[in-house]
């Protein structure tokens, strides 16, 4: 259950359209960071899908930055947001459909295609944001929804962004995201009257509105695809419109929107608003409010999409292990050749030498010991990234002027810097906040 939001280009501080997503699959998924390597198919090679079934592999497939769960049987799958080598992103939210009983939501659909693999095949094989939709709804429509009864992918580039809302049976829509638009989802369908004769705007499955008749849904007139195909409940479920009501009203009267915002909002806990909750400790977390920043947050990422600057500078995630607010936003760039070892280990149990599991302790601490613990937790890593936004424009400077190798090992070194100096701050933020925490007053 997550919450997306993409940044047309003209309203983005950085000239090129931004992404910003959070992950929440609950069950301790543990997150890492991988780079996967552009690569030449093997003769015979296809896609296995979870569901059973396989896919036809294209010739070759694109070098891509991805976080991923630690194990693709534990939820299952495992990618859950990236960026490749064309700047093409893709991230995910589950949303319930119409007509189908609780109980068979998470059926899985024979040769059906899941949403992590909806994810891993726009990274592998997109080129553009519009690419990247139309495949997506393609093989929709070609294989189905598996283990969900409804979802929804984000895909942008650098200049183009779009929303694609998936239903069983093979149906689909897609919207164009403006380039003056902020556009979010949370967990609910939100793509409302389609029109079908505005090929750059919209795509849909051919069978939509046949579809639609024969379920006693619609009849005729316009197809307004979340009234008809959401499920009600979900669509009206404050548990996903109170995430709309706070965001929205947070980027209102904002001509430009940054990073350093994006940031903001994935962290945030509805403070300064009628829904703002805290338990008697003072923690905003495992109240009645569904906040944007969670104690099961796994992961949330920034990415940023710029076309002046060669693809493995340009195209960067800004990734936060576990709960937000209580972690550190940190970059990687797509050109790297490693991951700093933290950051590219997990396991479903607790794992001293894994990022996930030391910022999760972290957040757990900051949870049962608010009061105490909070604001040394938040001034902290907000002072680790103002270092790494005045310190990252002269490397990337220094690296645009190298040759690509040498560009790619500047990088490595950086961004590894930046992520071992980041568990050697957590470190020493777990040993104060146990000590604030274990402190009787």
């Amino acid at each position: 259950m997550c919450t997306t939001i993409i940044v047309g280009k003209n309203r983005s501080a950085t000239g090129s359209v931004l992404l910003a997503h959070s992950e929440e699959l609950g069950r301790n998924s543990a997150h890492k960071v991988e780079v996967s390597a552009q690569r030449a198919v093997k003769t015979g090679e296809s896609f296995p899908l979870y569901s059973g079934g396989a896919l036809p592999q294209p010739a070759q497939l694109a070098r891509y930055l991805a976080t991923k769960v630690f194990d693709k049987n534990h939820y299952p799958g495992e990618h859950t947001c990236g960026v490749n080598e064309y700047g093409v992103t893709a991230a995910n939210n589950m949303a319930m459909m119409r007509g189908i009983p609780e109980a068979r939501a998470y059926d899985v659909i024979a040769n059906g295609i899941i949403w992590t693999e909806f994810v891993q095949l726009a990274l592998e094989r997109a080129t553009s944001a519009r690419a990247g939709a139309a495949l997506i709804g393609e093989l929709c429509g070609a294989r189905g929804l598996s283990c969900d009864s409804g979802t929804m992918v984000a895909v942008a580039d650098c200049d183009d962004a779009w929303w694609i809302e998936l239903a069983r049976d093979g149906q689909w829509v897609a919207q164009r995201v403006g380039p003056d638009e902020i556009s979010l989802r949370a967990n609910c369908y939100r793509i409302g009257v389609v029109d079908f004769d505005d090929h750059d705007n919209f795509m849909a499955s051919p069978a939509l509105r046949d579809h639609a008749r024969e379920q006693g849904w619609y009849t005729d007139g316009p197809l307004d695809f979340a009234a008809i195909y959401g499920d009600p409940a979900n669509q009206n479920d404050a548990y996903n419109l109170d995430r709309h009501t706070v965001l929205e009203g947070r980027w209102q009267g904002l001509q430009k929107v940054a990073v350093a915002d994006l940031m903001r909002f994935m962290r945030d806990v509805f403070a300064g608003t009628p829904l703002y909750k805290t338990r008697d400790n003072g923690s905003p977390f495992r109240t009645a409010a569904r906040t944007i920043a969670r104690m099961n947050t796994e992961m949330s990422a920034i990415i940023e999409l710029r076309r002046d600057l060669p693809s493995q500078l340009g195209n960067l995630m800004w990734c936060n292990m576990a709960t937000s607010l209580t972690g550190v936003y940190l970059p990687f760039h797509l050109g790297i050749t490693a991951i700093e070892p933290h950051f590219a280990r997990a396991s479903g149990s607790y794992d001293s030498a894994c990022a996930y599991w030391l910022f999760v302790e972290l957040a757990r601490l900051a949870d049962s010991s608010y009061a105490k613990c909070i604001d040394a937790i938040t001034s902290a890593w907000r002072s680790f990234e103002d270092e790494g936004f005045a310190t990252l424009p002269a490397v990337e400077a220094r690296a645009a002027a190298l040759e690509p190798t040498a560009a790619c090992a500047l990088l490595t070194e950086y961004d590894n810097n930046r992520a071992a100096a980041a568990i050697a701050r957590a470190h020493h933020l777990l040993a104060d906040v146990k000590t604030k925490a274990f402190y009787e007053s």
